[in-house]
């Protein structure tokens, strides 16, 4: 009797489905990003990424975003940051979670090479939603570093002296002018904030975020979409012409400068827009730390207004990222050594 010698076809694992459907987005949005030429990406196995956080132990998470949280783990003798997506946040629809992540692989491989942005080294995508690896620079968050009510929580937290926050201003300055100038495409990251930009151990902050950056399509102005973003950092023009442009970046990193300075001022910033007694309501919101170094009132005035400056209710009036970068070199490079 002859046996039959028909095969049965392999049921693909979960991992190799997922691995297989991510890894095609992946593809498709590089290309689409950088015309192919992309930096390597490492795909790291599930099975590795567990060990090295010791089974996602909540005990190492060091950040936890609304959207995401940071892991340290120790992988090949080198300590790691592994960022996992949640499957639930201000995202649209579950789509668009795979989307944000699938974006923020490629747009963050491309700008792991800026200083001030946290190096990508892989991603895995045997998962349903990719994780990706980071390097690890410390648990440092500015957020935690510039609130006096956040960093009264911590155990033996400094206040960041005022010399270095302008580092900090300059170099985020540095890496989103970058991200609107040097790809062939400008793009837009739409969310900038303190919660997620790490300080590693020489205070030198890292952006460690782009899942809602977007291109500018060629030819044009602005890039179109729904709104997203956190609605405290959004620019006036956005949601009512759903339009976005590197002007879009300028505003949010206005109050982000603003910020710098003392938290409350970042609620109070369109308020101060229209202010002319800058100068006097300064002092009310700047952090006592800051008061503290005896600074020259007119750097203070100088960064408040080039805030300012980046908070007017209209694009066309607000300065390009670049510019903002070298007044705010201009400003450093007055201050006395540390």
């Amino acid at each position: 009797m002859m046996k039959a010698c028909l095969k049965l076809k392999r049921k693909p694992k979960e991992d190799e489905t997922w691995f297989t459907k991510n890894g095609g987005l992946l593809l498709e949005e590089l290309i689409a990003f950088c015309n192919g030429k992309s930096n390597p990406i490492r795909n790291f196995s599930a099975k590795k990424l567990r060990k090295a956080t010791n089974n996602y132990d909540p005990r190492q998470i060091f950040l936890w975003d609304c959207d995401f949280k940071f892991y340290k783990g120790s992988l090949e003798d080198r300590l790691i940051s592994v960022k996992v997506y949640r499957d639930f946040g201000p995202f649209a629809a579950q789509e668009n979670v795979l989307e944000c992540i699938i974006k923020d692989i490629a747009v963050g491989s491309q700008m792991s090479v800026h200083k001030n942005v946290l190096k990508l080294l892989g991603c895995c995508l045997e998962t349903k939603h990719p994780i990706l690896v980071y390097e690890f620079v410390g648990d440092k968050i500015l957020s935690n570093c510039i609130d006096p009510r956040e960093r009264a929580m911590l155990v033996n937290s400094q206040p960041l002296p005022w010399k270095c926050r302008l580092r900090i201003a300059m170099g985020i300055a540095n890496a989103i002018a970058y991200l609107h100038n040097a790809f062939s495409r400008p793009v837009v990251h739409r969310d900038i904030k303190s919660p997620t930009i790490i300080l590693d151990k020489e205070n030198v902050a890292r952006l460690i975020d782009f899942s809602l950056s977007i291109s500018i399509p060629e030819g044009q102005l602005h890039a179109e979409g729904s709104v997203r973003g956190r609605m405290s950092l959004i620019d006036p023009e956005y949601p009512s012409t759903g339009h976005v442009n590197q002007k879009t970046d300028v505003f949010s990193f206005g109050r982000f400068l603003l910020e710098l300075l003392g938290p409350p001022i970042g609620f109070l910033a369109i308020g101060w827009a229209e202010s002319v007694d800058v100068q006097n309501r300064l002092i009310e919101i700047v952090d006592p730390a800051l008061l503290k170094e005896r600074i020259d009132a007119e750097q203070f005035l100088a960064f408040a207004r080039l805030g300012l400056s980046c908070l007017c209710e209209k694009g066309e009036d607000r300065p390009e990222m670049i510019d903002v970068a070298k007044q705010l070199r201009r400003i450093y490079q007055s201050v006395s050594p540390l």
